[in-house]
Order: C-alpha cells, then structure tokens, then sequence
C-alpha cells in the first residue's frame, strides 16, 4: 500500500492518508478536516509530547492515532497544550487522564508511533446570531461512529498492592446538575432543593467518586451558603480539576447519591 503524508515531512509519526482505497478510522477524520498537529514520544522511560501546530487552540476536538486506527477522541475548552500535559502528568483521581497515559505510554513502549489530530474551530459557524462549538457539536456522533477503544471501559492490567474501584452500593437517588463557570472554575456544585434530603450535615465530609476513579476526591457539605439550607457541595481543588479535564462549561452532569456522604459524578 502506497503511503502519501497529509501535510508535512515533520510529522514522524502515523498521519498518512491511504492511497489505494483502503480505509482507517483515521481517513475518515482526515476527510472532515482533522489535521495532524503532533505526537507522542517517550523521553528517557517518560511519556512527553510535541506539537507541531494548534498548541494554543481552544475548543478543539482532537484523537489519538495509532496504526491509522483512531484510539480516543477528546473535546477541551483549554489550550491544547495545556490539555496535552494533562495527560502527560496526570494528578490524583484525574481518571481520564490516568487511563490515556498509561495506553499511549503502552503503545510507545511497543515500538508503536501515537500521533494527535485536531479539528480546529475557525469560529465561521453559526446557527442564526449563535456560534457553534464545532468540537462539542460533534464529539459524541464521532465516538459513536467509530467507537474508539479508549473511550470505553478500560482496567488496567491489576498488579500487587493495586486498588480496585469500590464496590459501591446502588444510588439511593441522583439527578442533573448544568456546571456552571463559577462550578467549573472553583470545584463546587449545589444540589436541588428537592434531593436535600439525601444528603449530610452542614460540615460533614463527603467523598466524591469522578467518573472510574477508585479513589474519592474529598470534600465537605455546606449548608449554610444557599439561604434555601440546600447543600452545596465542596470539592476544592481536586473536583476543580477533574471537571476542568473531563466537562466544559454549561455540560449537564449526573450525581448518583450512594449514602448521605458518599457520591459519583459522571459526564
């Protein structure tokens, strides 16, 4: 099979486009405008990264590609960059990003090459008077379609000493909350007046499981900062975090309540 690079001679790493008709997952990205924009390197044992371009683009959905087969496919409101080095570093309870480091780091280890592709939004389109975020318009119709094997269900191969998720009891009630900038922003959320009930004490701790983590972000319930005594639900830096790299702002989120003091956040 003839190969041809889309772009550049610079890029070393899997963006080619097949010229012989055979398709990839990758091809069909390419066709609507994915553009290569850097890879992924190991650096003395470390996983590292460079971009090439689109380092300090916002909005963005961008893939992970391997062999011509899209592995994962991600949206983020952060630059680029800033989105990279979160899965190059990723921080306690960051499940996402734990789960995409040790893939990516897993392929390199094997010899494999692990480009990253981005559609960038030129900010041109528009329903009516209203700009449309290209990248959250159209992340859940790509996942569908070509169903990454990153963005399913993932275990990581158990070794001695390693947690594994809670066995965590059914949800006794949940509901949707819209994260709104001040959530996204500072790591807190209030809950509805109507699911009150099923929460603890002012000043109570809280654990909080963000989608697989095994190991909760803790937090507190504050009931006295709504003067309606809902709760408001404190998780400082480590909530701050997890929803900076998993959800953008105005995305509507699920809470399943396991106990008065025990809860999940998924996307």
């Amino acid at each position: 099979m003839m190969l041809v690079e889309t772009e550049c001679s610079c890029f070393k790493g899997t963006a080619f486009a097949a010229t012989d008709g055979m398709s990839t997952t990758m091809n069909r990205l390419l066709e609507i405008g994915f553009q290569p924009a850097g890879h992924w390197l190991l650096i003395e044992g470390e996983l590292s990264f460079e971009l090439l371009r689109h380092a300090s683009q916002r909005n963005v959905l961008y893939a992970f590609v391997s062999d011509g087969e899209v592995q994962y496919v991600g949206k983020t409101v952060q630059p680029l960059a800033k989105r990279m080095y979160g899965y190059k570093n990723p921080g306690p309870g960051q499940s996402t990003n734990i789960k995409n480091h040790a893939f990516i780091k897993d392929l390199l280890q094997k010899g494999a090459a692990v480009d990253i592709l981005v559609l960038p939004d030129n900010g041109l389109l528009h329903y009516g008077q209203f700009h449309v975020n290209l990248a959250a318009g159209l992340e859940d119709n790509v996942i569908a379609v070509l169903q990454p094997p990153w963005n399913g269900k993932w275990q990581l191969p158990k070794e001695d000493g390693d947690e594994s998720l809670p066995d965590l009891p059914p949800p006794s009630d949940s509901f949707l909350f819209v994260l709104q900038p001040t959530y996204f922003n500072t790591g807190f959320f209030n809950v509805p007046v109507k699911h009150a009930r099923s929460f603890g004490s002012d000043g109570e701790e809280i654990e909080i499981y963000c989608g697989l983590s095994s190991k909760p972000i803790s937090g507190s319930i504050n009931r006295r900062a709504n003067v309606n005594g809902s709760p408001r639900i404190m998780g400082g830096a480590g909530l701050r975090d997890w929803f900076q790299q998993n959800a953008m702002q105005m995305q509507q989120l699920t809470v399943a309540v396991y106990s008065r003091n025990s809860i999940g956040i998924e996307r």
